[in-house]
């Protein structure tokens, strides 16, 4: 199956992808709230005669001027090759899950406090403008009013462009929303708080919104897991034109696909948000079959999207994490003891893969870098192993493996290969 990209029926695909059919499977880890209509909570802001009625010509000229203020990010980023037809609704099978549990998060920018006490007033008899004074700024600007973060696969150099297998960009199947609208003030009041001596805390990043009437989590997960074929060509888009996208919703829920930029240049080269470039490898990259798929993911380079040649981060992609069949788990992947679990450094390493495998879901070991799936689904479609001539899952990863439509240096093997679960972190 091959791989297309469009972005509205009224605007031609990209040349780059042209040739291509990508069918991807989309699925949110939050509550699915935003399914009512989103027109109602997302406006552009104040109109100009509505700015000027409330602050008058010359501070609502500066409220038109405020700066896009949000910063958001994730640091963990887990990849699953697992894929076959039955784990297409599988959420324990989700391809790739993004989501922010320590370092990552929304934060308001220095940039917008710095403006806002530059060009605005307090209110006497204070020396410094109050929590209600920001978060009102906010909702009125219309750089900010309205702005939901979301995450959708992009081309790098047309921001505008997405992968969609419909006549035109939908949310929930190509654009993900998380979290809820950050202007809110449910959800501001996560990131945008006071102590309690009423002085505004800057520079707070939230990972969690207890209050919002959408989501209470940052996460977000994408599954293209229907067949090994479409796994590897989805693979193959990332590591050529594609980007993991963090951007935000325009004000216009009409027109899905758009972005929020500092540029209204087509076409759209920069946004603001975060982009995740995913660099897939073989495991072992050095000592196994030449012909082993590329099931990890080796690398991930973040970068800002607003200024993408600038301050790249690459992040810690080292923990990989082999499937090991249910049958095969006691002796390649047996259960933790009472007494491993004890170390903190197991308990460390597990917390951080629990972030995206449930324990409901999985059998994890650090100590031997496996996992095994429960509830009695196989990542590796056991029920047919048999009948298509398969004795048993490939592990020894100096030996070829069968992959769909590949080539052997000899005859064609007859033990499936190996898939991986990669978790890359933020440091």
């Amino acid at each position: 199956m091959k791989v297309r990209f469009n972005k509205t029926t009224w605007r031609a695909a990209s040349g780059i992808v042209a040739s291509f059919i990508l069918v991807v499977s989309f699925q949110n880890c939050g509550k699915a709230g935003f399914d009512s209509d989103l027109d109602s909570t997302l406006d552009a802001g104040m109109s100009d005669a509505a700015l000027t009625a409330k602050y008058g010509t010359t501070t609502a000229s500066k409220v038109t001027s405020i700066p896009f203020a949000y910063d958001a990010g994730f640091d963990t980023i887990t990849y699953n090759s697992c894929a076959e037809t039955h784990l297409r609704n599988n959420k324990a099978f989700t391809s790739l899950q993004a989501g922010a549990f320590t370092t990552g998060g929304i934060k308001i920018k220095d940039e917008f406090f710095a403006y806002a006490d530059q060009n605005f007033k307090p209110i006497y008899p204070a020396t410094s403008l109050s929590l209600n004074q920001y978060k009102e700024l906010l909702q009125d600007s219309p750089a900010n009013a309205g702005s939901v973060p979301t995450v959708g696969i992009r081309v790098k150099n047309s921001l505008t462009d997405v992968y969609t297998t419909n006549s035109q960009v939908t949310l929930w199947s190509d654009i993900i929303p998380m979290v809820g609208t950050l202007t809110d003030a449910l959800v501001m009041d996560s990131f945008l708080t006071a102590n309690q001596n009423d002085e505004v805390q800057k520079g707070l990043t939230a990972n969690y919104f207890p209050f919002s009437p959408e989501q209470r989590v940052m996460d977000s997960g994408i599954s293209f897991n229907s067949s090994e074929a479409l796994a590897e060509e989805f693979r193959g888009i990332f590591m050529s034109s594609g980007i993991l996208a963090l951007t935000y919703m325009p004000a216009n829920a009409e027109e899905v696909y758009k972005v929020r930029s500092p540029s209204s240049s087509y076409p759209v080269k920069t946004a603001y948000g975060k982009g995740y470039s995913l660099t897939f490898t073989p495991y072992p990259a050095q000592g196994g079959a030449a012909t082993n798929p590329n099931h990890v993911l080796a690398q991930l380079i973040e970068t800002d999207l607003a200024s993408p040649g600038v301050g790249a981060k690459s992040w810690n992609c080292n923990r990989k994490y082999a499937v090991i069949r249910s049958q095969d788990a006691a002796s390649l992947c047996p259960a933790l003891t009472y007494a491993q679990m004890k170390d903190p450094t197991v308990r460390s390493e597990l917390s951080i893969m629990r972030r995206h495998l449930r324990s409901d879901q999985w059998d994890v070991n650090p100590l031997r870098g496996c996992v095994v799936p429960k509830n009695g689904i196989s990542c590796y479609k056991e029920e047919n192993l048999q009948a298509k001539g398969f004795a048993e899952v490939e592990y020894d990863l100096t030996k070829e493996c069968f992959r769909p439509n590949g080539s052997y240096g000899g005859a064609t093997p007859t033990s499936k290969c190996m898939h991986f679960v990669t978790v890359c972190t933020r440091d």
